[in-house]
Formats: structure tokens, sequence, C-alpha cells
């Protein structure tokens, strides 16, 4: 069930964890600070509109956040997400004609 205190609990922590202030976080999903802030602590919930904003920004999915529960494998999608954004671009192709050819292999 949607719980917009314990929904807007998992916003502010990502919000923080992504290094934005309520002010930047705002301006990113086009909010006002203030509203940003009666988001976070439940006062009010807001629209699907925002809802897809916010996990678009934050990179979660929208049962995260809105439900709490992460669908499975979704943990070993972000890390793999997290690793491969650190690469070059040379390296990232590398890692794609590599796993292609696992992935290759897997399906024989």
């Amino acid at each position: 069930m949607y719980d917009i205190v314990e929904s807007g609990k998992r916003i502010a922590s990502l919000r923080k964890n992504a290094g934005y202030t309520q002010e930047q976080f705002g301006e990113k999903i086009g909010l006002s600070y203030r509203s940003i802030a009666d988001i976070e602590r439940g006062y009010r919930g807001t629209s699907i509109d925002t809802l897809v904003d916010i996990s678009s920004l934050l990179n979660v999915s929208l049962d995260y956040l809105i439900l709490g529960v992460e669908k499975q494998g979704e943990k070993g999608d972000k890390h793999v997400l997290e690793i491969v954004r650190g690469l070059s671009e040379e390296k990232k192709l590398f890692a794609a004609k590599i796993l292609r050819g696992i992935l290759h292999s897997l399906d024989e």
C-alpha cells in the first residue's frame, strides 16, 4: 500500500545520497523547495508525472519509490550500471562486446 510518509522518507534519503539539496532537486523536477520538503515529510503526495520525474532523476523504479520494494534483479542491475558509468567510452564498448559474446554463448 502507498504510504506517503514512507515514500517521502525514501525520496529524501535518495535525494541526499544523490547529493542534491531540496532546492537543487526541486529545480531539476520543476517544483519549489517547499513542495519537496512537504513531499519528503509526507505532508502531501504528488502526481504520477512528478513521481516519474523523481524516479528517473534518482535512477530508481516507481515500485521502490512508491512501495519500497525492488523488482528481482534490480539491485544487480544498479550495481552493473554503477560500474559501467565509471568506464571510459572505449572500455564501455569493449565491455559490451564481451557481454554480447557471453550472452550469445548462453543462448547456445
